[in-house]
């Protein structure tokens, strides 16, 4: 298994890891937040549509790290801290995803994510054939 890191969170879990299945690898990848990939800092306090995305730019550099992309995305799981900001989270979403068939997708909402100030947290499988 092939794992990423970001600069800050070596110690603390990796980014992405890539299991080979054989005629396909699967991506993993973390909840990507708006957490700064430098310095763990969160970045775009109280702004949703900014931190979802900062999320999605990541969970994109990821994927074009590992030769694929987001029509790749088989699953996605989004945690909002507040379900009022849903439609701005699936607007975004929307726009990441135009033109592509939407992987299967669950949006939940939690009472916090693991830094303060984190209002989106959005996890990813892809699968890449070889």
């Amino acid at each position: 298994m092939d794992k990423q890191y970001s600069p800050w969170n070596r110690d603390l879990f990796a980014d992405c890891a890539v299991c080979n299945i054989g005629t396909a690898d699967m991506i993993f990848i973390s909840g990507m937040g708006s957490e700064d990939v430098d310095s763990g800092q969160i970045l775009h306090a109280g702004d949703i549509e900014a931190q979802a995305r900062y999320a999605y730019d990541r969970i994109v550099a990821i994927l074009d790290h590992n030769d694929a992309d987001l029509d790749h995305v088989a699953r996605v799981v989004a945690y909002l801290t507040d379900m009022r900001h849903k439609d701005i989270y699936e607007r975004v979403q929307g726009e990441y995803f135009a033109g592509l068939d939407m992987p299967v997708h669950s949006l939940v909402e939690v009472s916090a994510l693991a830094w303060p100030g984190m209002l989106v947290e959005v996890e990813v499988t892809a699968v890449r054939p070889h």
